[in-house]
């Protein structure tokens, strides 16, 4: 199965993806969330700690 949340800014896109990928991790699913967001919240919305967050490992521009 494959969801894809989308839609305008500040909707709650990144709450309903971690809460969807908590949900299906926590049944058993194996789960891949991947933040393609600019401004990438997902892996701080799922409890990693920011220093291992991938936004501490965006390559340069």
């Amino acid at each position: 199965m494959k969801i894809a949340v989308t839609g305008k800014g500040g909707v709650g896109k990144t709450t309903i993806a971690a809460t969807l990928a908590r949900l299906y991790a926590e049944e058993g699913h194996p789960v891949l969330a991947a933040d393609v967001d600019p401004d990438a919240n997902l892996g701080l919305a799922l409890g990693f700690p920011e220093e291992i967050s991938i936004r501490s490992f965006r390559l340069p521009k």
